[in-house]
C-alpha cells in the first residue's frame, strides 16, 4: 500500500472539498422548488418530476462504488477535480435543455459526477484529519453541505422568480470554478495501490458498526428527501406559494441542519455514535408524527414546528452513522467506505421520494395523501432506530 501524505493544513483541504460538496446540495432543495417552474415551462407532469429526482440520484448510487475504488487506487484529489468539473458543466448543459426528457438525461450524467466529487471529498477528510478530529471534521463538512442545503428553498425561489428554473443550475458555474481553483491550489494527491476486489467489499461491510451504520443513513436520506418532495408540493400546489415564499418557509427544517451537523460531530467524539443517533432518529420520528397535523389552513409556525424536528434529528443521525462508517474501515479504503455511505444515501432518497411520492398520488386527497405518506416514513424511521446500538465501537 502507498499513501501520499496532505502536508498542508487538513482545514484547508476541509475549505476546498466543502465548496465542491456544496454544490450539490444546493441543487438538491433549489431543483424541489423550481418543479412547478419546469413542470409548467417543459410539460413535466409528477411523474416526470419524481425522475428529474430520482434520474440523478439512482446514477449516482450506481456509480459511487466504482468512483470510490477509483479515488482510492488513482488518486482521490483526480477523482474529486474531474467531479466538480463534470457537475459544473452538466449545469451549464441542463440550464440550456428544452425538453423533459434531456433534463432527466443530463440529470443521470450530473449524477455520475456526482459519484466521483462526494466519496473523494470523505476520502480526503478521512486522509487528512487524525482520528480524534475526524468527527467534528465530519460535523463541519456535513454543516457546510447543510448550509447549501439550507441556503437552496431561498435561492432557489429567488432564482426561479428572477430567472426561472433554469437560473438554479447557472448558479452552479462560479462556485464549480471557485471549488477547482482551492482544491489545485490547497490539496496534494492522496491514493493507495490497491485495486478493487469483491472481497475487498464484503470484508468492508463485515462488521455490525458499518452495515448499522450504513442502513440507518439510507433511513435518514429516504426521511428527508421525501418529505422534502412532499412539503415543496404541499406549500406551492396546496397552498399555492410562491416560489420565494415557499422557500422561506422551507429554511427552517434545512437551515437547522447547519447547526446539527456540527452538534452531532461533537457529540459523536465525546460519547460515540450511539446517543446522538439515537436522539436524532427519535427527533425525525417527532417531527414526521407531527406532520399528520399539517392541512392547507396550517400556518407558517404550524409547518416550522412539525419539520424542524426533522431537519434537527437528521443532522445529529447521519453525522453519527458517517462516523461509525469511516471509523469501522482501514484508512486505505476510505474512498470506498465514503462511497457505500453515499450509495445509502442516494438510494434511501430515491426510495424515499418514489415511495412517498406514490402514496400521496394515490390519496384520496391531497391532504390525506401527505398525512398517510408521513405516517409510513414515519413508522420506517421508529422501527429502524434499534440499529443505532450496533454503532457502538467494538
Amino acid at each position: 500500500m502507498k499513501t501520499e501524505e496532505l502536508t498542508r493544513s487538513p482545514w484547508l483541504v476541509l475549505t476546498a472539498v466543502a465548496v465542491g460538496s456544496v454544490m450539490t446540495g444546493v441543487d438538491g432543495t433549489a431543483l424541489t422548488i423550481a418543479g412547478p417552474d419546469l413542470a409548467a415551462d417543459l410539460g413535466a407532469s409528477l411523474t416526470g418530476l419524481q425522475w428529474v429526482a430520482n434520474a440523478y440520484l439512482l446514477a449516482t448510487a450506481l456509480a459511487l462504488l466504482p468512483a470510490g475504488a477509483l479515488a482510492d487506487r488513482y488518486g482521490r484529489r483526480a477523482v474529486f477535480l474531474c467531479g466538480v468539473a463534470g457537475f459544473t458543466l452538466t449545469s451549464l448543459a441542463i440550464a440550456l435543455a428544452g425538453q423533459v426528457w434531456l433534463v432527466i438525461a443530463l440529470r443521470a450524467l450530473q449524477g455520475v459526477f456526482s459519484a466521483m466529487l462526494q466519496p473523494a471529498a470523505l476520502a480526503l477528510l478521512r486522509a487528512s484529519f487524525p482520528p480524534r478530529t475526524l468527527a467534528p471534521a465530519i460535523g463541519v463538512w456535513s454543516a457546510v453541505a447543510a448550509l447549501g442545503l439550507a441556503a437552496g428553498p431561498l435561492l432557489g425561489g429567488l432564482l426561479v422568480a428572477a430567472g426561472g428554473w433554469s437560473a438554479i443550475f447557472y448558479v452552479n458555474l462560479p462556485v464549480g470554478l471557485l471549488a477547482i481553483a482551492l482544491t489545485l491550489l490547497f490539496v496534494q494527491e492522496s491514493r493507495t495501490d490497491q485495486a478493487l476486489r469483491l472481497r475487498q467489499v464484503l470484508d468492508l461491510v463485515r462488521p455490525r458498526q458499518f452495515r448499522a451504520g450504513v442502513a440507518l443513513v439510507a433511513v435518514t436520506f429516504g426521511a428527508l428527501f421525501g418529505v422534502l418532495f412532499l412539503l415543496t408540493l404541499y406549500l406551492q400546489n396546496l397552498k399555492a406559494l410562491d416560489p420565494v415564499t415557499a422557500g422561506l418557509w422551507l429554511v427552517p427544517v434545512t437551515g437547522v441542519v447547519v447547526l446539527s451537523a456540527p452538534l452531532g460531530g461533537a457529540l459523536t467524539r465525546r460519547h460515540g455514535p450511539v446517543p446522538p443517533a439515537v436522539a436524532g432518529l427519535l427527533l425525525v420520528a417527532a417531527g414526521l408524527f407531527t406532520m399528520t397535523t399539517l392541512d392547507v389552513a396550517s400556518g407558517a409556525t404550524a409547518v416550522a414546528l412539525a419539520t424542524v424536528p426533522l431537519g434537527l434529528g437528521g443532522g445529529l443521525a447521519l453525522v453519527a452513522a458517517t462516523e461509525a462508517i469511516l471509523a469501522a474501515a482501514p484508512p486505505a479504503e476510505a474512498g470506498l467506505a465514503s462511497a457505500v455511505q453515499q450509495v445509502a444515501g442516494q438510494l434511501g432518497g430515491l426510495a424515499g421520494i418514489a415511495v412517498l411520492g406514490s402514496i400521496l398520488d394515490g390519496g384520496r386527497s391531497f391532504t390525506s395523501g401527505l398525512h398517510t405518506a408521513v405516517l409510513v416514513a414515519a413508522a420506517a424511521v421508529t422501527v429502524s432506530a434499534p440499529l443505532a446500538a450496533l454503532l457502538r465501537r467494538h
